[in-house]
């Protein structure tokens, strides 16, 4: 089949499925499988797997980190966006009310992230330290993606952690200058 200039294939009329942006008005193989649709370059390269849509009604099964360069080049395009549905409320609504440059900045951290450890780990991650932190800083948010790219698991710690207030005491006591010097 050939991809529209999007880079997306449409399946019996009305199901559109990405395949990617790079491959926009190229022909591209497409497989058909009982739940799954995989699209491959013309050099047998795997591009995306999508799970297959059935039925007369329209569906779109275009992947948001396939939108999400386009979006980066284009941040203007926010509020319309396929990627800014796809995220959870939380960090949709904190991007919403970011300025231009942090929300770009932001986006572009998730294009790295998505690239590096998946889409869902990136947005999982970012979702993650946008609530432990207020924010979204890159470094916080491709370290925790990575680890659950891998399978790491999270550090736990048990509620009987030693109380460490006797530390801020001894620090900011008046301590008197004692005999000898000390």
């Amino acid at each position: 089949m050939k991809a529209d200039r999007y880079g997306v294939v449409t399946l019996e009329g009305r199901h559109r499925y990405s395949a990617d942006r790079a491959n926009a008005g190229r022909g591209v193989i497409v497989g058909l499988r009982a739940l799954e649709v995989e699209v491959l370059d013309s050099s047998g390269k795997h591009l995306a797997t999508h799970p297959r849509a059935y039925g007369q009604a329209s569906t779109n099964s275009e992947d948001p980190s396939m939108q999400l360069a386009l979006l980066c080049n284009k941040p203007a395009s926010w509020p319309n966006s396929r990627v800014r549905d796809a995220l959870p409320d939380p960090l949709r609504e904190w991007l919403d009310r970011q300025d231009g440059q942090t929300r770009n900045e932001a986006l572009q951290t998730l294009k790295r992230v998505d690239r590096e450890s998946g889409w869902a780990n990136a947005v999982e991650a970012m979702l993650s330290i946008l609530e432990s932190t207020g924010g979204a800083d890159r470094a916080g948010v491709t370290l925790l993606a990575a680890r659950l790219a891998e399978g790491v698991a999270g550090i736990e710690y048990d509620d009987d952690r030693p109380d460490l207030s006797e530390y801020d005491i001894a620090f900011t006591a008046d301590v008197g200058v004692q005999e000898g010097g000390r």
